[in-house]
């Protein structure tokens, strides 16, 4: 995974930027289960050392000669990325392949195998923690914090002298490899906005509207903070007039859970 710096990956006792070529990246339910219609317990298989037989469908062993990624997905990768769920908390696990000696004409049956679970924040990038505590932060704002959001992206960037940092960061994401993990971040970030409380209670949080912007350049700000600090902090500009310092914001629990 060039480009992407992880500071500490030692509780998984591997290196994730040097991941075998058949181990991946799984994600599941925080508890461990599978999400929509996958109901393996992935934390029971690590705890009972158990491979999971991968199943056409129930009761039907799936055989194949190569290794069947299509039946993970889409909750699973390679080890070459880090896969992308819409839903959130969720849990992230080290995961392999294992073939079975009982091949016939058609293939052999396959088992996944848990290795390890490692913090959820990582597939979040290198200010994952931060990057969970942002997105716990915007699902629970009031109304009147959407609107201060509002007026604090006008403050930060007056209409009369339009700062390019938005254009820079997109730049700096495409050529570092980052633009995936910078369009996950602003997917979950839109998708908390519209979890709010202020959404429950029937007000509406307009697409591309500035409290959104201020929330998506946040987002955009911590996929590249590592690489440009002075342009993260000029893209959490709307956003800390409004809130606050996006560092202080607690860690939700599953972010740091194995």
């Amino acid at each position: 995974m060039p480009g992407l710096g992880w500071e500490d990956w030692t509780v998984a006792k591997v290196d994730p930027n040097c991941l075998p070529a058949d181990w991946g990246w799984k994600v599941t339910r925080p508890s461990g289960r599978g999400f929509d219609d996958d109901p393996v317990d992935y934390g029971a298989s690590l705890r009972d050392h158990r491979s999971i037989l991968i199943e056409e469908a129930p009761g039907v062993p799936l055989r194949r000669r190569k290794q069947p990624w299509h039946r993970a997905a889409p909750h699973a990768t390679g080890g070459s990325y880090l896969p992308f769920t819409t839903e959130i908390p969720f849990g992230l696990w080290i995961f392999t392949f294992v073939p079975r000696d009982d091949e016939e004409r058609s293939g052999r049956t396959w088992g996944q195998t848990i290795w390890s679970r490692v913090p959820a924040w990582w597939a979040l990038g290198p200010q994952g923690r931060t990057a969970a505590a942002l997105i716990a932060r915007v699902e629970k704002l009031t109304w009147d914090e959407v609107l201060a959001l509002r007026r604090s992206y006008d403050k930060a960037w007056p209409t009369d002298r339009e700062d390019p940092a938005w254009y820079e960061a997109q730049d700096l994401a495409a050529a570092t490899g980052r633009a995936q993990l910078k369009n996950v971040l602003i997917k979950h970030t839109e998708a908390a906005l519209g979890r709010t409380p202020a959404r429950v209670h029937g007000k509406r949080v307009r697409d591309s509207s500035d409290e959104q912007k201020s929330v998506c350049f946040a987002a955009t700000a911590l996929a590249i903070e590592d690489l440009s600090p002075g342009l993260a902090q000029r893209l959490l500009g709307p956003l800390h007039l409004a809130l606050g310092e996006v560092y202080t914001y607690p860690v939700p629990p599953w972010a740091d859970s194995l």
